[in-house]
């Protein structure tokens, strides 16, 4: 049982109150008030096919744009969306720096493909001129090409987990009803 699993190892609502430094219901300093209220927020932490199909959504999307902390962009966007924060941060893992690349070079051709401009075919000579003006003419299309692939990716990821979730408690739903009734 992943969901259960996943409960014990998240922390507490009052772990998080004494980590994030708040008594009495209140944040001690001022800096930082909305971020740990958002964060600290039980809805944020409560595992349910609402939550967890958003963060999915929020976490696909983010990890396919070529950004900059992408873990505090997810966390941030799943904050203001309501969703399930660990669950958003830990998808934006599927891009690292290993899968970086071929991620790139796929936003690349879906972005070209899409807006039927040609590939850019690598050059005879390589200094870093050629390199810098390959890349400013190929980056609308990288970025077009980035948030196409996650957009879709976003999508499918919300219908995926929806689906799955909504499997997954039929399944338990008819388990439950074919088990014998005790008197």
């Amino acid at each position: 049982m992943p969901r259960r699993w996943l409960q014990q190892k998240l922390p507490t609502h009052k772990q998080l109150h004494e980590h994030l430094g708040v008594t009495d219901g209140r944040p001690n300093s001022r800096a930082m008030r909305w971020v740990r209220a958002k964060i600290a927020d039980p809805m944020f932490w409560h595992l349910n096919r609402r939550s967890v199909a958003g963060a999915v959504a929020v976490g696909l999307f983010v990890g396919w744009l070529p950004i900059p902390m992408q873990m505090l962009v997810a966390a941030l966007l799943a904050a203001l969306l309501r969703v399930h924060v660990p669950v958003s941060v830990v998808l934006v893992w599927f891009s690292n720096p290993i899968t970086f690349p071929p991620l790139l070079y796929a936003a690349w051709f879906v972005g070209s493909t899409i807006l039927g401009t040609p590939m850019i075919e690598s050059p005879l000579t390589m200094n870093v001129s050629v390199l810098l003006k390959a890349t400013a003419d190929a980056w609308p299309v990288i970025l077009f090409g980035s948030l196409f692939c996650a957009s879709v990716s976003a999508v499918l990821g919300f219908i995926t987990t929806t689906l799955l979730w909504r499997l997954i408690a039929v399944k338990r739903w008819r388990a439950r009803e074919a088990r014998p009734r005790r008197v």
